[in-house]
């Protein structure tokens, strides 16, 4: 397909590491060394993901926005840590994450999408589609999750709300993993 070269290997780094960050997450559910492989097996995959979007940014616009927008989130993640007894500063902070991770996913559906789109792989085009439309409504459900969770008499409600959210993140996120894959398999990756 074209001139996309970069972007089909980057794609097909970053499916890889949701793979791998999938798998870490269940090594921690063991208990301290899990802890310690799954947290390095972690931060692993995330610059195997970031070398893959910096690759695909090289071919398609969009998703060089998206890496830059990732490294906004990793600054925002440290903030976040150094703030956390600081109730509206974290909750601030929590609510740019979201929109910045949100971003990230439609950046990377929509751009990906397009070229995808343009060279008569309207099926995984729509795919992302689909992925950027339930992370829009799981991300703005988790914002205001987040400052319901900070009123007392809402704070149920909002745990509640959060688990349906919660499952609805893991079907947005084996989306996003199919969305992928079959987005490499079409640059030819």
């Amino acid at each position: 397909m074209g001139n996309y070269q970069n972007a089909g290997a980057g794609l097909k780094k970053m499916f890889v590491a949701e793979i791998g960050a999938i798998a870490c997450t269940v090594v921690m559910i063991i208990p301290i060394i899990g802890w310690v492989v799954g947290g390095i097996g972690a931060i692993v995959f995330a610059i195997i993901s970031l070398i893959g979007l910096a690759a695909v940014g090289k071919d398609i616009e969009g998703c060089k926005q998206a890496f830059t927008l990732t490294i906004v989130n990793i600054v925002l993640s440290v903030l976040g840590s150094l703030f956390a007894k600081v109730a509206v500063i974290s909750v601030l902070i929590s609510i740019a994450e979201n929109v910045v991770t949100f971003l990230i996913v439609y950046l990377v559906c929509t751009s990906v999408g397009a070229v995808l789109q343009a060279n008569n792989y309207a099926d995984v085009a729509a795919k992302g589609e689909t992925v950027w439309k339930i992370n829009l409504v799981c991300y703005a459900a988790s914002i205001v999750i987040t400052i319901l969770s900070k009123i007392p008499l809402l704070s149920v409600l909002a745990g509640i709300v959060s688990v349906i959210v919660g499952i609805a993140l893991i079907v947005a996120g084996i989306l996003y993993m199919i969305f992928l894959y079959k987005s490499y398999q079409a640059f030819g990756a």
